[in-house]
């Protein structure tokens, strides 16, 4: 889609290096390569050669050529045998933060951080019980003053609730420990 005056145009779907025919190819998430500037897009699927259950694919947008490149696996830091989920990529850090059951934790699915420059990620690391629980946690995503933002979890005390976990409420978090500092005053030049 792209935005035309004050409307979209139709959806268009993306080739075969992105979707896979015969396997599913979800949760799109879209970042920026440092070095040529181009998007990646980060996605959920379970096609082959992966590293078991759903994992996390990249493919690059080729802004000159007009093409995406074939995707390929986010790598065995970041995808375990399990289910790794709601890719979420932070360009101002270069963090992809998404969620799994397969990295062990507080329970179900937690969400996760990793650094990375898209071709290599360090080790995840569980992002704690400020927005973790025993349940689920997915779709995490941060907000544009980076202290704030929004999650899923089907934890106790929500507000769609058959049974004690049964669905996903949408939560939103403030962190307490985030300072953000506004500095005012005059930037001088010095002349030597």
């Amino acid at each position: 889609m792209e935005r035309k005056g004050q409307g979209w145009t139709e959806a268009i779907k993306l080739p075969r290096e992105v979707n896979h025919p015969r396997y599913t190819c979800m949760m799109p998430a879209v970042g920026t390569d440092p070095v040529k500037n181009n998007d990646v897009l980060f996605f959920v699927s379970d096609r082959p050669g992966g590293k078991g259950g759903y994992d996390i694919w990249q493919s690059t947008y080729d802004r000159k050529k007009n093409v995406f490149r074939k995707a390929r696996n986010a790598g065995s830091k970041v995808n375990t045998p399990q289910d790794e989920l709601t890719p979420f990529f932070d360009n101002e850090t270069r963090s992809l933060y998404f969620s799994s059951d397969g990295l062990g934790g507080l329970g179900g699915f937690d969400v996760f951080v990793t650094l990375g420059n898209g071709r290599r990620f360090t080790g995840p690391r569980n992002i704690g019980a400020h927005i973790n629980s025993g349940a689920d946690e997915l779709y995490f995503v941060m907000g544009g003053q980076r202290d704030r933002g929004f999650f899923v979890s089907n934890r106790m005390g929500g507000s769609a609730l058959p049974n004690s976990t049964c669905c996903d409420d949408l939560y939103s978090y403030l962190l307490p420990d985030y300072e953000t500092i506004t500095l005012k005053g005059d930037v001088m030049d010095m002349i030597h």
